[in-house]
């Protein structure tokens, strides 16, 4: 398995969730910032030209979302997505889509002071988004109680990146919901890998 990675970007999150399965994966570092990016060659792995990328065999893939379900499937052992079969399987698709999908749009909305109508607009608005997401999360620790999913963790590197540049306002079970997981191994493991890309010239 290989990932597409650039330090301080939102490679993390996939990085992160490499972590958490504990299974061997190859770093590709990607500068995105380099004259000519994105070359044709990576935009087979990612058309947007954007990181991160994932290639395990056959074709190589981007976006966030589809990286983390790709390596939970991929894993079942690791419980980090609940099987296709399993009844709490939409919730979870619906959770993991929930940061590219409304988070997203949601924050940028609070940084550039627009108003969307929050009907017609697909994230609803900012306070209609993070209302749901906090409801949500509140009874805890986990969105599915006391398991872990890759969901959890994409919601998670996106409270950290919108409370960290105040495109999300830290309220208590964001910041809570946050700390707990910035405490698994996995993402402390994934914070050192990062430092040590980030300090490569």
């Amino acid at each position: 398995m290989k990932l597409y990675h650039c330090p301080q970007t939102r490679a993390f999150t996939a990085l992160w969730m490499m972590e958490e399965t504990g299974e061997p994966y190859e770093i590709v570092r990607v500068d995105i910032r380099a004259p000519g990016h994105p070359t044709d060659a990576y935009k087979m792995i990612n058309p947007m030209g954007k990181v991160a990328g994932f290639k395990d065999g056959g074709f190589g893939f981007g976006e966030t979302a589809a990286i983390l379900l790709y390596v939970a499937d991929k894993f079942p052992e690791k419980k980090l997505a609940p099987r296709p079969t399993d009844g709490a399987r939409g919730r979870f698709l619906q959770w993991l889509m929930f940061s590219a999908t409304t988070l997203e749009p949601a924050m940028m909305e609070k940084r550039l002071g627009s108003t969307p109508n929050t009907v017609s607009a697909g994230w609803g608005d900012y306070d209609r988004a993070f209302g749901a997401l906090e409801a949500a999360l509140k009874p805890g620790p986990w969105l599915f109680g006391d398991q872990f999913t890759a969901a959890d963790l994409y919601i998670a590197s996106s409270l950290g990146f919108g409370m960290m540049f105040g495109m999300i306002d830290k309220r208590r079970a964001f910041v809570e919901f946050s700390e707990r997981a910035s405490a698994r191994p996995a993402f402390k493991r994934a914070q050192e890998i990062e430092a040590k890309e980030a300090a490569k010239k």
